[in-house]
């Protein structure tokens, strides 16, 4: 499984063990995508984490909503600034059997797309609110991939 956030149209891995002693993002190694010559897409930097149960899979779930990028707007105290994606990768056999099936589930948590007039944004909350649309493309790459 992993959890991936895009903020300001960067990946960032938040589940990474960089993310618990950096200061700043810029402390923090990107995700980026790669394209192979079959048009297939790869990451790099993304970790991805095995689970064997319910409460090792919800443990990391949280420990990437603490690492989230938040900010607040006059609309929304505790406003999501960034896109997010939790993958599920499960893999089955039967027993014996040599065929491996593979499914992935992708949970997507879209970041608010508040009206810059009504929230009065500026600054550093302007221009993630500029971004939130814009990220939307790499999104999708990500899905795809």
């Amino acid at each position: 499984m992993v959890k991936l956030e895009l903020y300001n149209e960067s990946g960032y891995d938040l589940l990474q063990n960089e993310l618990t002693t950096a200061s700043s993002l810029d402390d923090i190694q990107k995700v980026t995508m790669l394209e192979d010559e079959n048009g297939n897409f790869h990451f790099r930097n993304l970790t991805v984490h095995q689970v064997t149960n319910e409460e090792e899979a919800l443990n990391l779930l949280f420990l990437g909503d603490t690492n989230r990028a938040i900010g607040e707007t006059e609309m929304n105290k505790v406003s999501s600034r960034s896109h997010c994606i939790f993958s599920i990768i499960v893999e089955g056999r039967k027993s014996g059997g040599d065929t491996v099936v593979r499914s992935k589930l992708n949970l997507v948590d879209l970041a608010g797309s508040e009206r810059v007039h009504k929230t009065n944004s500026e600054g550093q909350t302007l221009r993630e609110a500029q971004y939130i649309n814009t990220s939307l493309f790499f999104l999708e790459m990500v899905i795809v991939a």
